[in-house]
């Protein structure tokens, strides 16, 4: 089972919320000596008011490991308030807009992850991930936060800055620090990449909704035959889509990278799973539900149009996998291969011309339906003209892969 990331809903998640945050920081860092042993459990005025809202991952095995809470302002202040002044900053952002509507302060805290996952499957950046998502549903434009000192180059990473000097505050038993960001350069930490592969509808009306699931190479999101509740999208890594005949024969149908979204078409029809789709090393996936899905579409039947664009899509990049495969010689099904790898290989962050795949030819052959033999030999023409290098577990290429003519009759037109 997955790493999975949600909004806290039921009184039961809650519960694991504020129960998370005494064991992080009572037990195990020592913060908040005047906590209630007998109740176990940090809540405080904040958690109380109407824009609020907490985030919570639960582990492969259905533990609690991570819980954020996030605030919109308020007529009582932020909870970063409650220990730093930020008059200053309001004044400035006042005197800089045009209205008061024009900026919009929310504020994260009670950041509390289990000490054995602090380091484990990026689960501390995708909680973050899915608070950016949540602020921009509520049209935030300005972050604040009181920080404890030791994580702002944590925070910095995503845009944060220091407003003000560190402090020690008896009652949390800790140096916090009073930061900063815009919430657009944090956003485009959180969604810069995948946004430009994700059609606006997605984002423009499920982004404050989206869970998120973290799972390790091999590790299977559904089988063939499941039923489809959910559509989901690649932030990173690969998953690999196969379907099995009735003689229990697998085949590769494709290799999806950041941006693919996939699994949307059964849950349309309330169907079952047409295929199986399975990590490819380690794996982020944003994801929603029919449910909250149906719910848009109900409420903005506009959208519609939206989504049959998407499907058309679909359908054609479906009939161009079969036609290939179904007609193409070998080195043309590897050349097609090799085409789709490159569209969602991470570019490389020395060299951005330059991108990386973590598949190697074994994994080719099997997606492309060829023997290792001949993925290898055109591996290797391309590597003598320069264009690419790979590896048993890996590609890199140093520029895009030339394509081939029935790949251009496919991109055309019909």
């Amino acid at each position: 089972m997955a790493v999975q990331l949600k909004i806290a809903r039921s009184a039961a998640e809650l519960d694991d919320v504020y129960h998370l945050r005494y064991q992080v920081y009572v037990d195990e860092r020592g913060k908040f000596s005047g906590a209630d042993e007998s109740n176990r459990r940090i809540v405080d005025h904040f958690d109380t008011l109407p824009g609020v809202v907490n985030l919570i991952a639960y582990s492969d095995e259905g533990k609690a490991i991570a819980a954020m809470r996030i605030n919109q302002d308020s007529e009582i202040g932020l909870p970063a308030e409650h220990y730093f002044d930020f008059q200053a900053q309001r004044t400035d952002l006042r005197d800089d807009s045009a209205s008061a509507a024009d900026f919009r302060l929310v504020s994260p805290s009670m950041l509390a992850i289990h000490a054995s996952w602090r380091n484990r499957r990026n689960v501390i950046f995708s909680l973050f991930k899915c608070a950016a998502g949540v602020m921009r549903s509520w049209g935030a434009t300005h972050i604040i936060g009181s920080i404890s000192l030791d994580t702002f180059s944590l925070y910095g990473r995503m845009g944060f800055t220091a407003c003000g000097e560190a402090q020690w505050h008896e009652s949390v038993g800790d140096d916090l620090l009073p930061i900063m960001a815009p919430f657009g350069g944090v956003f485009d930490w959180a969604f810069g990449d995948i946004q430009q592969q994700v059609d606006d509808f997605w984002l423009d009306n499920f982004c404050g909704q989206f869970e998120r699931l973290l799972l390790k190479p091999g590790e299977v999101l559904f089988e063939q035959g499941d039923t489809a509740d959910r559509t989901y999208a690649v932030d990173s890594g690969w998953i690999s889509i196969a379907r099995c005949d009735p003689e229990g024969n697998e085949m590769i149908l494709a290799n999806l990278a950041k941006g693919a979204l996939f699994g949307e078409l059964a849950i349309f029809d309330g169907g079952t799973r047409s295929a199986k789709a399975t990590a490819v090393g380690n794996v982020e996936l944003i994801s929603i539900s029919r449910e909250q899905l149906f719910d848009c579409l109900i409420a903005n039947p506009d959208n519609l149009s939206s989504l049959l664009k998407h499907f058309a899509l679909r359908v054609r990049e479906t009939d161009a996998l079969a036609m290939v495969q179904a007609f193409s010689p070998q080195a043309s099904r590897v050349a097609f291969t090799l085409n789709q790898l490159w569209q969602g290989a991470d570019p490389d962050k020395k060299h951005p011309q330059w991108r990386s795949v973590k598949l190697g030819p074994e994994q080719i052959a099997h997606t492309a339906r060829v023997r290792e033999y001949e993925v290898r030999h055109l591996l290797e023409i391309r590597k003598a003209e320069g264009s690419l290098d790979y590896g048993d577990k890996s590609i890199r290429f140093y520029q895009s892969p030339p394509s081939h003519s029935l790949t251009r009759q496919l991109d055309s037109p019909i």
